[in-house]
């Protein structure tokens, strides 16, 4: 855009400002929306950041309140059970 301002004032007569028509408006019109676009930027990263505090919060709430599971009756099928062969020699896998 600097260019084709400096080629539009160097190619301007110093009677003739017919060229220049508009162009103060269209350089405010792209700085209104780079700047919409900035701000837009800034309030997507705090969407993202204010989501990531409440999942981490909620997911930590939800593991303070959710109750232990119970021991299941099938844990003698477990590996920890104590009821493998290799288990009198100490050997660990």
């Amino acid at each position: 855009m600097t260019e084709e301002i400096e080629r539009l004032i160097g190619a301007a007569a110093p009677g003739d400002t017919g060229r220049l028509e508009g162009l103060e408006e269209a350089v405010w019109a792209r700085i209104a929306v780079r700047r919409d676009s900035a701000s837009m930027g800034q309030v997507r990263v705090a969407a993202v950041g204010l989501a990531l505090v409440l999942g981490v919060a909620n997911g930590g709430l939800l593991l303070l309140a959710s109750p232990r599971p119970e021991p299941s009756e099938l844990r003698i099928f477990t590996v920890s059970a104590g009821l493998s062969p290799l288990d009198p020699l100490d050997v660990r896998g």
